[in-house]
């Protein structure tokens, strides 16, 4: 029986961990825990049984959202297997095996969290009360009994936030979000790139085609969609400063997807692109011939303000 959680208990950590928290300890490299693939179980401290990470070790990420999948059989009377008497979830069987879906949304995007420190333990933690809080359960990854397990609504993870809009969780669409202040419907925060002039402060996306990489200058990305201003085309691209990516505890990771983008493009695949926390604003490129183009460009103020979804 093949099913799907949003959460499993870290043997190594001895918490329970959500899959964007799982990828984050794998590509951090001030982290003790960098590029290793820990062991992942079930959130019933009764049951404990293997269960496998989805897409959280892969260079590239795909439309399918991070999750745990069952690896060895749950033992009789897990909690995950049927409702009990201390309120556990079901989990039924899905028909197709890669069709999970976040239905846990949450309710606020941090675009500054406060910054990572080592642990007791050696692992990377963030400086806050609950450094869980990227959906529901308690940051000590104790299981509850006698009710539901205690929900917190925040996130940092831009990647989480893309997997809900992506997912086909209509109804959760509906709930409100906040990023920076601004405060609206889930599904109103995200605005194809191209009509980007519509409102400032949202999440802006769009298939990408083409990468730029400068020398000691960071990275830029281009939108298929141009936008059309004063009757006038555009290329709008996302630049990531080379600061950024060198203050960024995941460098490689992210460099290592850069390279992923490139090889899609060359096979022709699509890539999708979502950025927050900043708004393109019109720049004038001179080219080496001394000629000048105008172009519309977003600077990103870190590298987790970007996420990539790769159709393959």
């Amino acid at each position: 029986m093949v099913m799907k959680f949003s959460r499993a208990y870290c043997q190594e950590l001895g918490k329970t961990r959500s899959p964007y928290q799982a990828r984050e300890l794998y590509t951090d490299e001030e982290g003790e825990y960098f590029e290793r693939e820990l062991t992942f179980l079930c959130e019933d401290p009764n049951c404990r049984a293997r269960v496998t990470p989805v897409g959280i070790y892969m260079a590239r990420k795909s439309k399918r959202a991070l999750h745990f999948r069952t690896k060895d059989e749950h033992k009789t009377g897990c909690d995950f297997l049927a409702p009990g008497d201390g309120g556990g979830r079901v989990r039924r069987p899905p028909e197709n095996e890669d069709d999970f879906k976040p239905t846990d949304f949450p309710t606020e995007l941090d675009l500054n969290p406060p910054k990572r420190k080592r642990n007791s333990g050696g692992g990377s933690t963030v400086d806050t009360d609950d450094d869980d809080a990227d959906s529901p359960g308690g940051s000590d990854g104790s299981h509850a009994s006698g009710g539901k397990r205690k929900t917190s609504t925040r996130t940092r993870y831009l990647d989480l936030v893309v997997d809900c809009f992506l997912s086909g969780d209509d109804e959760s669409k509906k709930g409100q979000f906040t990023v920076a202040g601004k405060t609206k419907s889930f599904e109103r925060f995200f605005k194809k790139v191209q009509y980007f002039g519509d409102e400032t402060g949202l999440i802006y996306y769009g298939a990408v085609d083409d990468l730029k990489i400068y020398n000691g200058k960071g990275v830029g990305l281009r939108f298929v969609e141009p936008v059309w201003v004063d009757k006038k085309k555009y290329r709008v691209r996302v630049y990531v400063p080379q600061e950024q990516i060198d203050a960024s505890r995941r460098k490689k990771s992210f460099m290592n997807e850069m390279r992923e983008l490139k090889e899609a493009f060359d096979s022709g695949e699509e890539v999708l692109a979502f950025f927050v926390g900043a708004y393109p604003v019109k720049e004038t490129i001179e080219k080496k011939d001394g000629t000048n183009f105008d172009i519309y460009g977003a600077n990103l103020t870190s590298v987790d303000h970007l996420s990539l979804v790769f159709a393959k």
